[in-house]
C-alpha cells in the first residue's frame, strides 16, 4: 500500500517539481531523455552508424583541441576520417589507461572547454591510485538523462521510489533541508542508505532502514545485499515484500551473490555496469537475457583489448561520444568481459572479474573465482580476503564461526597447506577505494 502511495506521489512530483527545478538549474535532461530514449528504439543497424557518425567526430573533434590526442595523432600520422572508411584504422590509436590519466590530467581537456567544467569527478581507487574526470554541464545533463533511461531499461518507471544503499564514511550523515543532497532525493522520490559493514549490527539497521524506504527499487554494492540475504538466511528469515528489484552497480556481482540474493529476499536483480569516465555504460534488461547487459551504443563505442570487430573476451575497452570536454578514447577499464555483437546491439554477456583479481599461492597464479570455489567446498566460510604482499598470498582472511573453526581451517589446509589462515569476524572485512567498495584482494596499505 505505502509503495503506491509512493508511486504516486513521485507520479505528481515527477510533472509539476521537476521541470521547475531542471530549470531553476540551467539543466537540460528531459531533452536528452527524449533523444536517447529515440535513438535507442531504432534498429541496431542505424543505431550503429550514428555511433560511428559520433566516434569519428570525437575523433576530429580530439585531434584539434586536446593537446594530448593532437600530439599523439601527429606522431602516429593518425587520420580519423579514415576510421569512417575501415574500422581497423581505429586500431593504430594506442590504449588509454588510468596511469596516463594521471600523467596527462588536464591536457586531457578540450581547450574548448577548458574554462566550461563544473565536475571533477574521482575514479574509485579500489584497484589503484584515483584519477580525475572533466565535465562540463551539457556532458553532465547526458549521464544524467542515460542513468534514467538506463534505470528503465531494467524496468523502473521513474516515479517508482528508489533507494541507494552507499558505504557510510565517518563524516557521513543522512541529509537534511535545506541541503542540496536532500532536495534532490526529495525530487526524484529517492531514499538514501548507509551501509556500515557485514555484522549482525550493521544487517539489523539494514532491514529497518529498507523497511522505512519502502522503495521497489533498490541500487547498491552486491556485496552488501548478498551479506543480507546471507544474515536471513542464517537466521531461518525471507526479505520478502521488502523491495522489488536489487540494481547491482560498483562492483563485479558473482553467480553465487546473485542466486543467494534471489532467492533469499525474493527480488529479480538486475546487473549494471558503469564508472565514473563513462556513466552507465550498460544494464540488463528486465525482459532480456537474465544476466546479460546491453550497452549503450549512444553513449560509448566498445571494444575488447586484442578483440576482433565483433568482440570477444578479454579487458573491456570503451570510447566516450559525449563528453567532449574530456574525450578518453580506446580507455581500458580494468575489468575483464566477454563482448558479443548481436543484431539487436552489443551485448555484455560476462563480467570475469578484474585484470589483476589473480594472487599467487604456493607459487600458483589464481583468480579470485577460482579461490572462492574452492572455499566453497570447505565448510561455512561466509566470506574471505586475501592479504597480498608482493603478489603473494601473505595470508587468507576467513569469516567463520569460532565453533567451525577447526573443522573449516583443517580443510582449506589441504588446497592451500603453505599459507597462513586467520579467523576474522564480518566486522574485520576491510573496504577499498574512496567509494568503500568490497575487494577479495587487499594490499596492507589497506590495513
Amino acid at each position: 500500500m505505502f509503495k503506491v502511495i509512493y508511486d504516486i506521489w513521485g507520479a505528481v512530483k515527477l510533472a509539476l517539481l521537476y521541470p521547475v527545478a531542471e530549470k531553476k538549474q540551467g539543466r537540460k535532461i528531459t531533452p536528452k531523455l527524449r533523444i536517447l530514449r529515440a535513438e535507442a528504439a531504432l534498429p541496431f543497424a542505424q543505431r550503429k552508424a550514428r555511433a560511428l557518425d559520433r566516434l569519428v567526430g570525437t575523433l576530429h573533434h580530439a585531434q584539434q583541441t586536446v593537446p594530448y590526442y593532437r600530439d599523439l595523432f601527429r606522431q602516429i600520422s593518425f587520420d580519423p576520417e579514415l576510421v569512417r572508411k575501415d574500422l581497423r584504422y581505429f586500431q593504430e590509436i594506442p590504449y588509454l589507461t588510468k596511469d596516463i590519466l594521471r600523467e596527462q590530467e588536464r591536457r586531457l581537456v578540450s581547450e574548448q572547454y577548458a574554462d566550461k567544467i563544473v565536475r571533477e569527478q574521482k575514479t574509485g581507487s579500489s584497484t589503484g591510485l584515483a584519477a580525475i574526470i572533466y565535465y562540463d554541464q551539457e556532458s553532465l545533463d547526458w549521464t544524467a538523462a542515460q542513468n534514467i533511461l538506463m534505470l528503465q531499461w531494467g524496468g523502473k518507471k521513474r516515479f517508482n521510489r528508489e533507494a541507494h544503499l552507499s558505504t557510510r564514511f565517518a563524516d557521513t550523515h543522512r541529509p537534511r533541508y535545506p541541503e542540496f543532497e536532500a532536495k534532490k532525493c526529495f525530487l526524484l522520490n529517492r531514499y538514501n542508505i548507509y551501509t556500515s559493514g557485514f555484522d549482525d549490527a550493521s544487517q539489523l539497521q539494514l532491514i529497518e532502514d529498507l523497511k522505512t524506504a519502502k522503495a521497489r527499487f533498490v541500487q547498491g554494492h552486491p556485496s552488501s545485499m548478498f551479506a543480507l540475504a546471507r544474515y536471513l538466511s542464517a537466521h531461518g528469515r525471507t526479505g520478502a515484500g521488502l523491495f522489488d528489484v536489487f540494481v547491482s552497480t560498483g562492483e563485479m556481482m558473482t553467480s553465487k551473490q546473485r542466486e543467494c540474493i534471489e532467492d533469499v529476499l525474493g527480488v529479480r536483480v538486475s546487473n549494471r555496469y558503469g564508472a565514473c569516465e563513462f556513466g552507465v555504460m550498460a544494464q540488463e534488461l528486465a525482459k532480456g537475457p537474465k544476466g546479460e547487459m546491453l550497452v549503450s551504443d549512444s553513449l560509448v563505442w566498445p571494444e575488447v583489448l586484442n578483440g576482433d570487430a565483433e568482440g570477444g573476451t578479454g579487458e573491456l575497452v570503451f570510447t566516450n561520444l559525449r563528453n567532449p570536454a574530456m574525450p578518453l578514447i580506446r580507455y581500458c577499464m580494468g575489468d575483464v568481459g566477454t563482448l558479443k555483437e548481436k543484431e539487436d546491439g552489443w551485448w555484455i554477456t560476462e563480467l570475469l572479474g578484474r585484470v589483476h583479481d589473480s594472487v599467487s599461492i604456493d607459487g600458483v597464479s589464481y583468480p579470485t573465482h577460482y579461490i572462492q570455489d574452492i572455499l566453497d567446498r570447505c565448510g561455512p566460510i561466509s566470506d574471505f580476503q586475501i592479504l597480498e604482499r608482493n603478489n603473494t598470498a601473505a595470508e587468507l582472511r576467513l569469516v567463520v564461526s569460532p565453533e567451525s573453526w577447526e573443522e573449516v581451517s583443517a580443510m582449506v589446509r589441504n588446497y592451500f597447506p603453505n599459507t597462513p589462515l586467520v579467523r576474522i569476524d564480518p566486522e574485520d572485512l576491510v573496504f577499498v577505494g574512496i567509494r568503500g567498495k568490497f575487494s577479495y584482494l587487499l594490499h596492507e596499505a589497506s590495513l
